[in-house]
């Protein structure tokens, strides 16, 4: 009887889920976990993981410039040599999405929506800068080196394709993402993207 029941519950669970609920993986920018809460023709969308796997030493190197910018050290030479992880940058994004679909699901098939829509994040890490310098009037070239917590908030454009399966309750998805840093490199823009899948419950 235990496993009758078992067995009528799988059933159910396959063929009348919910898609109110998601709950899943996402890899990209950021690379973590994904919620998705659906209201109709809307959703509200947060991802949690770890960011800037793509950008390399550019988004760090960005970072040494602007910080070296404001100073004032007035070296007569500068050279950056790199950068130390002392935590893990973590992404927290959160999405007020609009869908709209592009194939309704039926028996056979699935359903295939296209979304949009506009939030913020924020970006938390710590980080050392290392870099070598030469005082004015001096032959010597030192090292230096300065441990930086680097707090942002953004806000940002999404736009992505989603696709649930009629006869499971998982959908995978695409999106692509625009941000325009506010604090603390205002008006600093970069592009994010991401594909996932979702339990649906």
């Amino acid at each position: 009887m235990k496993k009758l029941f078992i067995i009528i519950f799988v059933i159910l669970s396959l063929k009348t889920f919910s898609q109110n609920n998601g709950i899943g993986f996402r890899l990209g920018d950021p690379s973590g976990v994904t919620y998705k809460r659906y209201f109709g023709d809307n959703a509200l969308e947060i991802n949690l993981g770890i960011t800037n796997i793509f950008d390399g030493d550019n988004w760090y190197n960005n970072r040494f410039n602007t910080w070296y910018k404001k100073q004032n050290f007035n070296y007569a030479y500068y050279v950056y040599t790199g950068y130390d992880h002392i935590t893990d940058p973590i992404d927290l994004q959160v999405h007020y999405l609009f869908q709209k679909p592009i194939k309704e699901a039926d028996s056979e098939y699935g359903k295939l929506e296209w979304y949009y829509g506009f939030g913020g994040q924020l970006k938390y890490q710590s980080y050392s800068f290392e870099y070598e310098y030469q005082q004015i009037g001096s032959s010597a070239i030192l090292p230096g080196s300065k441990t930086i917590t680097d707090f942002n908030i953004g806000v940002d454009g999404t736009a992505g394709l989603e696709y649930k399966f009629s006869k499971v309750p998982i959908s995978v998805f695409l999106d692509v993402t625009l941000s325009m840093e506010l604090y603390s490199q205002p008006f600093h823009f970069w592009g994010q993207c991401g594909i996932g899948a979702r339990y649906n419950f």
